[in-house]
């Protein structure tokens, strides 16, 4: 990620920024759970809120101010060609060589265009695009935090959980004690990387590494006591960097299931301990569902099986809505933004562009490279049409009852009327019209409506939809990654 090169964020006032935070509720949450999860308390947590902040300015503000300094650029080069040439035309003189008469036009339009554009700098950079602060999301995250860390000082360095490993090799059994020391005076290093090793990967490699370094010079025998020795305690070493045995306790007290607190306490540390410790009614709700399901109590690998797909098909699409609510720039209002009931059946997104059209938006954050079925926005769209209009003249009449001085946005009045117009028609023509011209005149009726059918896969792999999906008119977007779509109206 290349450094800011403005620093706007430096000019931001340091109470002025915490100020902010603590008056909007999602700043103010997120800065909560910090607070309470990361061991650290509320100033490391505001310290936090307060570098995302400048960092976020900085590269906004290079996005504008880069955009800004180039077109000032070229506007200064237009300025002094057309200077060069009102100098000849005043004096009587021919026109530069190679400057032909309609060319005094051309850079007028063009000095017009950049003043335009300087003045609209959004509009400028990305046009209907995301604004693109990264390519990775999970890269901009962790060079964040690692400029964060580096800030902090001392609170970034790495300390080993040296305790947690001399206890585990207390733990075990003399046979092995003997094999890992004549091991260690072998390789040292080889054994190390095969203690500290953090993925699966990263443990295929070391291991084979350690075998390698180890022939001829330890009997099978031996390589199998030293393998044991090394994955009990690599586990204990990531326990220890992951959850403290005080915290762990702590939470172990809140786990009222006696079944579920054993299967806890021996599991690995990546992810029931930590959910026991974030979000003990969640486990609790995960543990019901799976042994309601016939899940065995005794049965802790099939748990953590279960807890991690729903982590991953539940979490993906929770995190999935989220990102494309932020990815999708061109929306400038939002009806229907992102929750957490992901299974729920509809739209995930309805939102109203910066040209007043309306996106009826379906997150599909799959594996998968190619969409096929989006029936959110095909055979349910007449369905969801108007069960959204519904819901928002809801919304709109609670507002009114709480404040009968509430004044709704003309924008979203007309909004409403539209997708339940567009409703009605889409009805007709799935009820009276040949099914082989049905995808044209949808696609036909939306638009007249000015109401846009897009799949985002913000969490996922795809990149592509089928033509029968094109063919109504949908186009599909992932972050950082956008594949053309029909423009309004086929052209």
């Amino acid at each position: 990620m290349t450094p800011p090169r403005f620093r706007a964020g430096r000019m931001l006032d340091a109470a002025a920024i915490r100020a902010a935070a603590e008056a909007h509720p999602r700043l103010r949450g997120f800065m909560r759970n910090v607070a309470e999860h990361s061991e650290h308390g509320d100033r490391r947590a505001g310290a936090l809120m307060e570098h995302i902040i400048r960092r976020v300015v900085d590269d906004v503000g290079d996005l504008h101010l880069g955009n800004a300094t180039a077109r000032l650029k070229n506007i200064e080069v237009l300025r002094d060609n057309l200077t060069a040439v009102l100098d000849h035309v005043l004096e009587g003189r021919e026109l530069p060589e190679g400057v032909r008469a309609e060319a005094f036009g051309q850079y007028v339009d063009q000095l017009a265009t950049e003043m335009r554009e300087l003045g609209r700098p959004r509009e400028a950079i990305v046009g209907n695009e995301p604004l693109r602060l990264y390519d990775d999301v999970a890269a901009y995250a962790d060079a964040l935090m690692r400029e964060f860390e580096a800030a902090e000082g001392s609170a970034g360095v790495h300390v080993e959980p040296s305790a947690a490993l001399s206890d585990a090799y207390r733990a075990l059994p003399a046979d092995q004690q003997a094999v890992l020391r004549k091991a260690a005076a072998l390789d040292a290093s080889a054994v190390w990387k095969r203690v500290s090793a953090e993925s699966e990967t990263g443990a295929q490699r070391s291991a084979a590494a350690l075998d390698r370094s180890m022939a001829g010079r330890l009997t099978p025998d031996e390589m199998t006591r030293l393998h044991s020795a090394l994955d009990h305690l690599g586990k204990a070493r990531n326990t220890g960097l992951q959850v403290s045995a005080a915290r762990l306790a702590q939470a172990l007290e809140h786990v009222v299931d006696a079944d579920l607190r054993a299967v806890v306490a021996n599991s690995d540390v990546w992810i029931l301990p930590q959910l026991a410790m974030h979000n003990p009614q969640a486990l609790a709700a995960l543990w019901e569902a799976f042994r309601r399901k016939g899940g065995d109590a005794a049965d802790a690998a099939g748990f953590r099986a279960y807890v991690r797909h729903e982590m991953v098909t539940f979490g993906r699409g929770v995190v999935g809505e989220y990102t494309a609510a932020f990815s999708l720039s061109s929306i400038e209002m939002f009806l229907k933004g992102p929750d957490a009931d992901v299974r729920v059946r509809g739209t995930d997104l309805v939102g109203i562009g910066h040209d007043g059209w309306v996106w009826l938006v379906d997150d599909k954050s799959h594996r998968a490279a190619s969409v096929s079925s989006v029936t959110a926005l095909t055979d349910n769209l007449t369905t969801n049409l108007r069960r959204d209009a519904g819901d928002f003249r809801t919304a709109l009449a609670e507002l009114r009852r709480q404040d009968p001085g509430f004044v709704p946005d003309p924008r979203v009045l007309d909004a409403i009327q539209r997708m339940d117009d567009a409703a009605a028609e889409i009805d007709r023509i799935n009820r009276s019209e040949p099914a082989d011209t049905r995808p044209a005149q949808i696609r036909q009726a939306l638009t007249d409506r000015k109401l846009r059918l897009h799949v985002t896969s913000a969490a996922g792999q795809i990149t592509e939809i089928t033509q029968a999906l094109r063919d109504l008119g949908l186009g599909v977007e992932r972050t950082g990654l956008t594949v053309p779509q029909p423009t309004p109206g086929g052209r």
